[in-house]
């Protein structure tokens, strides 16, 4: 009896070593972060600043890899089935808490198929117009589309991402009808904006910055709640009359279910301690972004209040993609 013993708890160690090994012994290759956007694109510069950083503090080479699609949802759907243990996704709201919604099937499940690493960065929505179009807030703005109903148009990262809902939460709460042109990413919609294909679009502030300079638009409004620390003179949407508005993007790292809480906790410690110095917070500020930082925990608890809440904001805009 005390042989079987002794032998079943043999099995059960030699089953729990390998593990605690791996969590040791990370990385001991090469570090992935997918990008479910295109490169340049306001996901991609949070992912480049953290990478670059990351090589020196894990002893691992860490590569960016870009793929884009679909709102978010292929590349997401990578990382959902890696198993190298080595693969991470630098994700965002519209592939995590908004697609459930918008989709009548996902080849993942955002709840259960990752493991919350780090918030990275929160991100203002800017409404971007035309220089020439003669609005200058959003009730102007308003004003103009109810006298050319459907004339008026703006650009988004894609169906059913931020840039897209925001308008049409903006379009709803207004009773307004300005038509939808979406993209494959911030920087195909910013040239549109910038060739005057569209009149307007919310975009990161990232992709939009050069257009500002050189004066081919103007910025009237953010989505967050309250105003952006990246553009502390343009009111938000709230601030304009319409009370309750927000829709602030975030970015953060997670990684496939079944991680090693040791690693989880390893990488949480080296991104947070990048987000901490000053000049990578002046890069991201810079690029739009707010340098962010939380627990594994309290970046699950984000993702599980935003998948409880974004269904009804989903239905009342009517979008759903197939």
């Amino acid at each position: 009896m005390f042989s079987r013993l002794c032998r079943l708890l043999v099995c059960v160690a030699s089953s729990v070593l390998p593990l605690a090994a791996l969590a040791q012994a990370w990385p001991s290759q090469t570090v992935k972060i997918v990008v479910p956007t295109p490169a340049g694109s306001s996901v991609d510069i949070a992912a480049r600043v953290i990478g670059e950083r990351l090589t020196p503090m894990l002893g691992q080479p860490v590569i960016v890899e870009n793929r884009p699609g679909a709102g978010g949802t292929i590349g997401s759907d990578v990382v959902a089935k890696a198993r190298d243990g080595h693969t991470l996704l630098m994700g965002y709201n519209g592939p995590l808490t908004v697609a459930p919604a918008l989709y009548p099937k996902l080849p993942y499940d955002p709840a259960k198929d990752f493991v919350p690493v780090i918030l990275v960065v929160t991100q203002p929505n800017v409404l971007a117009v035309r220089s020439e179009l003669k609005v200058n807030n959003i009730k102007e703005l308003v004003a103009l589309a109810k006298s050319k109903p459907g004339k008026l148009d703006y650009a988004s990262v894609g169906n059913g991402s931020l840039s897209h809902l925001s308008m049409e939460m903006l379009k709803m709460t207004t009773g307004s009808f300005i038509v939808h042109i979406p993209f494959n990413g911030g920087p195909p919609a910013a040239q549109a904006l910038n060739s005057g294909e569209v009149h307007m679009a919310f975009a990161a502030l990232s992709n939009v910055q050069p257009l500002l300079k050189a004066g081919k638009v103007k910025l009237i409004a953010v989505s967050n709640g309250r105003r952006s620390v990246a553009a502390p003179d343009v009111p938000t949407v709230a601030e304009q009359g319409f009370p309750g508005f927000d829709a602030t993007t975030w970015n953060g790292l997670l990684m496939p279910a079944g991680t090693p809480k040791d690693v989880v906790n390893k990488i949480n410690k080296a991104v947070a301690q990048i987000l901490a110095q000053p000049e990578v917070q002046a890069r991201l500020l810079a690029a739009g972004a707010e340098s962010a930082g939380s627990t594994p925990e309290q970046f699950g608890a984000l993702m599980k209040s935003e998948l409880a809440a974004w269904p009804a904001v989903v239905k009342r805009s009517g979008a759903k993609l197939d």
